[in-house]
């Protein structure tokens, strides 16, 4: 895990690096075609990011603010 001393740039690229690849993965359907995915796996995904970016964006207002 990162320090709260390291550079939010670097930070930011190594974070935008691994979502790419999360996305790519998805696309792909990992193991699968793509147009193998499950609505339930899609749906699992989707959610998980969407609470991770909440967190992200919650823990970026504590810093502004």
């Amino acid at each position: 895990m990162a320090s709260d001393t390291e550079d939010p740039e670097a930070a930011a690229d190594r974070l935008e690096t691994a979502l790419e690849r999360i996305a790519q993965a998805a696309a792909r359907g990992e193991t699968r075609p793509a147009d193998q995915l499950s609505s339930v796996d899609t749906k699992e995904i989707a959610a998980r990011l969407d609470g991770l970016i909440d967190r992200l964006r919650a823990a970026l207002a504590n810093r502004a603010g």
